[in-house]
Formats: C-alpha cells, sequence, structure tokens
C-alpha cells in the first residue's frame, strides 16, 4: 500500500506545484468527477484526462478504477513502462483485478516481454475468457513467440466475438505465414544495347509437414542471349526454436550455359523483437565457373506498417579462364510501407548484384552495378498475394536494363 501510495502521489503531481513554478492560482471549489475525467478519455484529450484522473487517485488512492485510467492514458501517449508500474501497483493490492493483469500483459507485449505477458494474459483468460483484449493480445503474443498453431486459435476466436476488419487482418497475416502456399512468379528485361530481352518464369510450392517442418519444389525457367535454361529442385525448412528457423535448398540444371548447373542454399534465420537477422551461405557451380557468397542480412520493423531491410553479401568466384580468386561485394537496401490495410509499397537499391535468386555466369566476379527498383503487393482476403514491381539497372559499359516483374501467391 505504502508503495502504490507513493507512486500514484508522484504520477498525481501538478507541475504548477513544483518549486519555483511562481504565484498559483486559487484551488477549485471541486475536482473533476469520474465521469467527466471519462469523457475527456473519449474525446482523445490524453493529457487532461490523465491529470484529471490524477486528482481522483490523490484524493482516493484506493480508487483502483481512477489508477487503472492513469495507466491506459499513459499507454495511450507512448510511455508503457510508468504504464506498467501504475497496472502493477493496482494488481499487488488486488490479485485478481483483471483489468491490471490486462495492462500488465499488454505493456509486456510492448517491450516484446513475450513469455512474462503470455503468463500474465493466460491467468486474466481464466478470469475473463471472453474478454477482447485478452484473446487479441494472446494472439499477438503467440504470434510474435513463433507460436502459429495458438495464434491462429486465438485470432479465429477474436474473429467469431467480433469480426471487424482488423481482426480479420490479424487472422490473414497467421495464416499467410502457416498455411500451406503456391508461388509464381516472371519477369521481362529489356537492354539499352543491342542485346536481346530476357524472359524468366517460375513455380514453387511450400507444404507444411507439420508445425516445425515445412518442404518446397521448385522449378525455373529461363531465356536469355537467346540460350534457354531451366533447372529444378527442393529443399526444407526448419522451425529448430520457436524464433529460429533453418532452411536448405538443391537446385539442379545439368547442361544449363548461363543459370547455375548446381545452387546449394544454407540459411538461418532469427527473430529478436521487431528484428529479423538472416546468415546465408549459397554456393553457385556454373558451367566453367563458381561462386560462394556469405551474406548476412536484418530487417527491422520500424513499425507495423514500415519495414526496413539491410544485405550484404560477399562473394568469392573463381572460373576456367582466371584461376585465382575474384572478390565482390553486393549492398541492398530495401523498404516497405503498408499504405492501406491489404497494400503495401516496396522500394529498394542495389549496389552489385540485385537477385541472388535469379543470378548468371555474367554476373559473377566483381559485378559493378546499380539498380534502383519499386512495386506494390496486394493481399487479398482469398489469401491470394498479387507482386508488382520494376527495376532499372546501370550496368559497365554504360549499359541500362529494365525488368519489369511480377508473382502470384496462394495459400491454402
Amino acid at each position: 500500500m505504502l508503495f502504490s501510495l507513493l507512486l500514484v502521489t508522484l504520477l498525481a503531481a501538478d507541475p504548477s506545484t513544483s518549486p519555483g513554478a511562481g504565484p498559483q492560482a486559487p484551488p477549485a471549489a471541486s475536482g473533476p468527477t469520474f465521469a467527466e475525467a471519462s469523457q475527456l478519455a473519449a474525446e482523445g484529450r490524453d493529457a487532461d484526462a490523465l491529470a484529471a484522473f490524477q486528482r481522483l487517485a490523490s484524493v482516493n488512492p484506493n480508487d483502483h478504477q481512477a489508477r487503472i485510467w492513469i495507466a491506459h492514458m499513459h499507454e495511450r501517449m507512448g510511455n508503457p513502462s510508468v504504464a506498467e508500474a501504475v497496472y502493477r501497483s493496482v494488481l499487488l493490492e488486488d490479485p485478481s483485478n483483471v483489468d491490471a493483469m490486462i495492462g500488465v500483459g499488454t505493456t509486456l507485449l510492448a517491450r516484446h516481454a513475450t513469455e512474462e505477458a503470455i503468463d500474465v494474459l493466460v491467468r486474466a483468460e481464466a478470469l475473463k475468457p471472453e474478454s477482447e483484449v485478452v484473446i487479441t493480445s494472446l494472439g499477438r503474443a503467440h504470434r510474435e513467440a513463433g507460436d502459429m498453431v495458438r495464434a491462429l486459435r486465438y485470432f479465429e476466436r477474436a474473429v467469431a466475438m467480433s469480426p471487424t476488419e482488423q481482426h480479420r487482418l490479424s487472422l490473414e497475416a497467421v495464416q499467410l505465414s502457416y498455411f500451406h502456399r503456391v508461388e509464381a512468379h516472371g519477369f521481362a528485361e529489356s537492354f539499352s544495347s543491342d542485346v536481346s530481352s530476357t524472359s524468366s518464369g517460375g513455380v514453387t510450392v511450400n507444404y507444411r509437414l507439420n508445425d516445425t517442418l515445412r518442404v518446397f519444389g521448385r522449378g525455373d525457367a529461363q531465356r536469355k542471349f537467346g540460350i534457354n535454361d531451366q533447372r529444378g529442385g527442393g529443399g526444407a525448412e526448419w522451425r529448430w526454436k520457436p524464433l529460429t528457423t533453418l532452411v536448405g535448398h538443391v537446385l539442379i540444371g545439368p547442361h544449363n550455359e548461363l543459370m547455375p548447373e548446381r545452387d546449394y542454399l544454407g540459411e538461418i534465420d532469427h527473430t529478436f523483437g521487431r528484428a529479423s537477422w538472416i546468415g546465408t551461405y549459397r554456393y553457385l557451380d556454373f558451367n566453367g565457373a563458381r561462386m560462394a557468397v556469405l551474406s548476412p542480412a536484418v530487417t527491422w520493423w520500424a513499425t507495423d506498417r514500415l519495414s526496413i531491410g539491410l544485405r550484404y553479401a560477399h562473394a568469392i568466384s573463381q572460373s576456367n579462364v582466371v584461376i585465382s580468386n575474384v572478390h565482390g561485394n553486393t549492398l541492398h537496401a530495401r523498404g516497405a510501407y503498408r499504405f492501406r490495410p491489404r497494400l503495401w509499397f516496396t522500394g529498394g537499391y542495389t549496389a552489385g548484384i540485385d537477385d541472388f535468386e535469379t543470378v548468371s555466369i555474367d554476373q559473377i566476379g566483381n559485378y559493378r552495378a546499380h539498380s534502383v527498383s519499386g512495386g506494390v503487393r496486394l493481399d487479398l482476403a482469398s489469401l491470394t498475394s498479387i507482386v508488382g514491381g520494376y527495376d532499372r539497372q546501370w550496368q559497365p559499359n554504360q549499359v541500362q536494363r529494365n525488368r519489369f516483374s511480377i508473382g502470384l501467391g496462394q495459400r491454402f
């Protein structure tokens, strides 16, 4: 009680009474009522509502509802640490206060203390199983913890309770990640020099065997410089730990002239908070040349609507013509912004090889080129994703390349 009283007194302090504040206006005859403070909060006047609830709590420190509203206001004003302390002070005095439990859970989730958040929110669910905030918060927490099965169940419950657009979008985001998927992609290139146009296409089928293991098969075909190449193969994705995934693939294209005859990849992906860290090793064996690529990368979600990604790649190449190693460096910078709930804009810049998924033998060695790109992605309610993009590349010898790409993905 003493801790709570000191905390609330501190939060309720009026800056105008601090030392050196100058002459004070006479105190009002009476403070705001709870209804008046609630009305200020409903109108979005957060600072005024906070001051009003602080006055109520200073008059009666045992008014848990006013103190919970103080925490709500701090949470809305972007101060989750202060909000968590106030919620915990109420929970210390009233261990069965569900609103305080929910508040502690949501503030823990805001600072990515996922396991603690789940523990508190599960207790709140046992006391208030029909709470929409509890159900959606548990869905978010399990998704962040990498447990997509539980996340699906909670978001399905949230949609059944209240089929709002936000709840449907949250459910679809988990379904897009968890369901089986088939993807088709292709691009067309044209050059400023007397070089024939390039066309490429491919299909990938990714199938979930269980909650931790997925397998996929892939086939690609390309016509470039008047030469037709094909390759095919597959791989696996193993969720080693809830937030760590290992990926490997082998793609084979015997007798290819431009595309790799063999493409081996190993990758580890670890999520920590709002960032996803990736380490990749790739070995590409061409007809007459070889290239090994080491590539660290990170994608950071600045907000739920904005992501920024950086990738560095160091390539070591050998050919039958030049036996000594040739080193090359590539830098990718990517960004994505959700303009509408289902519409994303993307953009990027590359110095070096723009896409190791479609790299060809003419790009090995110290490939010096610069590319800028832009695109859109539309996620439909049918779990269909449509992607379109354009990029322009400036290659050595004043050659410029234009590429138009399109992709279609379906979850099932």
